[in-house]
């Protein structure tokens, strides 16, 4: 999906009148935002917001919970198997979770390669982001404009070419280490938990 635009971390600071203080806000309150509540609001209403990432969805304003395009509350964890997609930079991120619980059965060139992909995806998820963090030395990318939705897709396709083979290398990591800790009869079982594939 690349129309999401890094608008997740817009939609968990969504505020629109009436509604009450988006609690996502206590987060990151030690940086500023670079746009007004105006100027985010809109840029969250303006088509909505194309989130499928389980863990963001938690952290959304309930005000913007009606305007992901893939669910809102209604979403739950047995959900992610269907919704997690290698456009999505949160999930770039994760491959770094998923490999430090592969640990000690991982070798140290993936893990840097992992930690280093994870970084240039979250790096992405804060210049997109309404927060101001150009002290860190990130500039933003202006995803309330069209120039700056066209470079966020731009640098997203480059971040899933670049992410591919590493995702690849650690599915097969896990594939080695599933063969030698079980047996075919206890990956079949493992298998058919998986939402979706139940007996």
């Amino acid at each position: 999906i690349l129309h999401c635009y890094g608008l997740h971390e817009w939609a968990m600071l969504y505020q629109p009148d009436g509604a009450p203080p988006p609690p996502s806000a206590k987060y990151q309150k030690h940086l500023r935002l670079r746009v007004s509540r105006e100027v985010l609001n809109k840029t969250v209403e303006r088509k909505g917001v194309s989130c499928t990432h389980v863990d963001a969805l938690r952290f959304f304003a309930e005000s913007a919970l009606p305007l992901n395009r893939f669910g809102g509350s209604e979403i739950s964890r047995s959900d992610q198997v269907q919704l997690e997609q290698p456009a999505c930079v949160h999930a770039t991120m994760d491959l770094l979770k998923m490999t430090l619980k592969l640990q000690p059965f991982c070798d140290a060139t993936l893990l840097q390669r992992v930690l280093q992909i994870a970084i240039e995806a979250r790096t992405l998820d804060v210049a997109a982001s309404p927060y101001d963090a150009s002290e860190y030395g990130i500039q933003a990318i202006e995803i309330e404009t069209p120039e700056g939705r066209a470079e966020y897709k731009r640098k997203q396709t480059e971040l899933i070419k670049l992410a591919d083979p590493i995702r690849q290398d650690l599915l097969h990591a896990y594939n080695c280490f599933l063969t030698l800790a079980f047996d075919n009869e206890e990956l079949s079982e493992g298998f058919n938990r998986l939402p979706g594939h139940g007996r």
